[in-house]
């Protein structure tokens, strides 16, 4: 199953932070396999929420040693590779973050993003098939820009977790010009705060979005705290079943977005087996 976290504007709605937490609670307590990436070069990425960047010893060789390899070195080869040399590249171009359910592809050699968007859009295919007969769920961190990769990422997945927040401007322009994402689109409300005049309630009713397919998750100081320092890993599994009184909104959210990504899983299984696409 392919999930893209994706929003339309970058940096305001907590979609990198959204996608770890949620992957997270899949691999501890959904028993999912699940395999991380993205298709951009940011600042705050995904490996910075589950390995301290400034840390010594094993973590900066580790990080090195995957670098050598990467995520272009698996779209590369996949096309040609046997199931048996796919589990080969995977344990030596991914992160494992938990144990043998949570794993992440880091960027290789790319450092050109319009030269990482070409390889992603020759290679999409491949990688994505190949991966899905390795995990359960590929989780994809799509960039905000229209870029060519980001649109066919989009079009290729099951499940569009599109991240919003409050600001009207900006759920006003994602509902006129991608519209055409709705019937797939699971939406976040980052940064949610519910004193706000523009309430959950509110979008809710005004975009006609159905109660089961929208979820407000506010701001949690120990969650940014997890992501900045790379642990968020520990963050989820202190909290998760018993959540501290501060945590428990932010907790409550992803624990509700996550049953929602398990229960769809299992209704796009079923109509695999029915052959209903």
């Amino acid at each position: 199953m392919k999930v893209v976290f994706w929003s339309h504007v970058r940096g305001r709605c907590g979609t990198t932070m959204h996608m770890a937490c949620v992957a997270v609670a899949q691999a501890l307590f959904a028993d999912s396999r699940v395999v991380m990436m993205e298709n951009h070069e940011h600042l705050i990425n995904i490996e910075n929420c589950f390995v301290k960047m400034n840390g010594e010893g094993y973590i900066k060789d580790c990080s090195r040693e995957y670098n050598v390899m990467g995520l272009e070195n698996l779209m590369e080869r996949f096309a040609v590779a046997t199931p048996a040399e796919e589990k080969i590249l995977i344990n030596r171009c991914a992160m494992p973050f938990v144990q043998d359910k949570l794993y992440y592809l880091p960027h290789g050699y790319l450092r050109n993003g319009d030269l990482l968007d070409y390889e992603f859009c020759n290679n999409m295919v491949h990688l994505f098939d190949g991966l899905e007969k390795h995990f359960d769920k590929v989780f994809i961190d799509a960039f905000a820009t229209e870029s060519l990769a980001t649109k066919s990422i989009i079009e290729s997945a099951d499940l569009v977790i599109v991240n919003l927040n409050q600001n009207r401007s900006i759920l006003d322009h994602f509902f006129r010009n991608f519209a055409n994402l709705r019937n797939k689109a699971i939406f976040i409300l980052g940064n949610y705060n519910s004193g706000m005049s523009n309430g959950l309630t509110e979008i809710r009713r005004k975009y006609q979005i159905a109660r089961d397919r929208i979820y407000a998750v506010p701001f949690c100081m120990e969650a940014a705290e997890s992501e900045s320092d790379g642990s968020l890993v520990n963050f989820i599994a202190r909290n998760y079943m018993e959540p501290t009184l501060p945590n428990r909104d932010f907790i409550n959210a992803i624990r509700s977005i996550s049953d929602k990504l398990t229960g769809y899983s299992h209704e796009l299984a079923i109509r695999h087996r029915l052959g209903l696409g």
